[in-house]
């Protein structure tokens, strides 16, 4: 029902938000990372500071807190105009920052691609695991681990596909079995 409740927030569905919790801390709200962050949402401490999460562990302040700052990354990409690429850059930007996103944008449009498209951003987000492209002067944030935001954002997709037939499959059994 949380999980609900703050996918309202952001108009999404909200499989697609319980696709990003289970990928974020599998619905373990005492779930931390070996970078720090904990809770439903993986929260790193200074983010959880400035959205006002107090405890972490406890899942409606983390939820909060969480949306929250998906929906300041989702507003980052105004100018994205097809929404799923815009949600696919919000989850990019979730898991490894809005600064290497940009980077990855700013690549793709070097190299003729289209800086909204997510297929695009997220081939320059591999290719800043490499000195030849994260040395470039246009490069603000340098390296990034790009292999981890594009399986991050991959696998919540996935997992959101299957969420949705097999909730969708469920509930036409459960209308069949009520007629």
């Amino acid at each position: 029902d949380l999980i609900k409740t703050y996918a309202k927030t952001l108009n999404w569905d909200w499989r697609l938000l319980a696709s990003q919790v289970y990928q974020e801390s599998k619905f373990n709200p005492r779930a931390s990372s070996w970078a720090g962050a904990s809770g439903l949402m993986q929260v790193m401490p200074a983010t959880a500071e400035s959205l006002g999460i107090k405890d972490v562990t406890n899942p409606k302040e983390s939820l909060r807190g969480g949306t929250n700052y998906l929906k300041q990354m989702y507003e980052e990409f105004s100018e994205v105009k097809d929404s799923i690429n815009r949600i696919k850059l919000t989850f990019a930007a979730y898991n490894c920052g809005l600064g290497h996103v940009r980077d990855a944008q700013r690549l793709a449009e070097a190299e003729k691609l289209n800086p909204d498209e997510w297929k695009a951003v997220s081939q320059m987000l591999l290719k800043l695991r490499y000195r030849k492209y994260y040395g470039k002067p246009f490069i603000k944030y340098g390296y990034v681990r790009g292999t981890e935001p594009v399986n991050y954002v991959n696998q919540i997709f996935e997992r959101y596909e299957h969420y949705s037939t097999f909730i969708r499959a469920a509930d036409q059994e459960s209308t069949a079995s009520t007629e």
